[in-house]
C-alpha cells in the first residue's frame, strides 16, 4: 500500500513539474508571428533551433529546448508565439510544448490513480 503512495506521489510531483510551466505558457502567451530559425546547435545527441522574430519593430532572438528529433531546419519560418507583456518569451509552435504537456498530464493522472488505489487498499485491508 505504501508503495502505491510512493509510486503515486513521485508521478504527480513529476507530472506537476513537467506540464504546469507548459499550461502556464499556453495561457500566458496569446501572442503570434513569424520567426525565421538562424541556427542550429547541437551537443552530438541533441539539437535545438535558435531563432529571431520581430514584435512591434523589435527583434528578439530565442531559443527552443533541447530535442533529440531534430525537426528544425536552418532559414526555415517557424511561428512563434510570445508573451504579450514580455515579448522576449516565446517558443516556436512546434518544438513539442504540447506533447510535454500531454506526458506531463498523463503521469498527473497515473500518480493521482496510485494515491487513490493506496487509499482504497488501505482501507479494505
Amino acid at each position: 500500500m505504501i508503495a502505491f503512495w510512493i509510486m503515486g506521489a513521485l508521478f504527480l510531483v513529476v507530472g506537476l513539474i513537467v506540464s504546469v510551466p507548459r499550461y502556464i505558457k499556453f495561457i500566458k502567451y496569446k501572442g503570434r508571428t513569424t520567426g525565421r530559425i538562424t541556427r542550429i546547435e547541437t551537443d552530438g545527441r541533441s539539437t535545438r533551433a535558435v531563432f529571431e522574430y520581430d514584435v512591434c519593430g523589435i527583434r528578439y532572438m530565442q531559443n527552443t529546448g533541447w530535442t533529440s528529433n531534430g525537426i528544425f531546419v536552418e532559414g526555415n519560418e517557424c511561428s512563434v508565439i510570445y508573451n504579450l507583456k514580455n515579448p522576449k518569451s516565446s517558443y516556436i509552435k512546434k518544438s513539442g510544448q504540447l506533447i510535454q504537456c500531454v506526458v506531463g498530464t498523463m503521469f498527473v493522472i497515473v500518480g493521482v490513480s496510485s494515491i487513490f488505489v493506496g487509499i482504497l487498499l488501505n482501507s479494505i485491508l
